[in-house]
């Protein structure tokens, strides 16, 4: 593991240099779900909107930037010519 997270290793019940079986691996699988369905939590409405605000400008911020270059490859096809057969 790595040393940014000593503690993690008391959470592994399994040894690192066996291989484990499928029905192991399963069971490991779901305890680590498990584990992590128990400290997440619901965002709140503040949080909400503040992942939507985000999204929203993420998307807007693409969206200008295509078409911003799809306007100068037109500009410069115009120009070249390239585009008119």
């Amino acid at each position: 593991m790595s040393n940014n997270y000593p503690k993690y290793d008391q959470y592994a019940k399994y040894d690192k240099g066996k291989k484990l079986s499928l029905y192991e691996r399963i069971g490991v699988f779901f305890q680590n779900t498990k584990r992590i369905i128990k400290i997440a939590n619901k965002p709140n409405r503040k949080e909400y909107f503040l992942v939507f605000k985000i999204c929203a400008i993420g998307i807007l911020v693409l969206g200008v930037l295509s078409y911003v270059i799809q306007l100068i490859f037109t500009l410069v096809n115009s120009v070249l010519g390239i585009g008119s057969l």
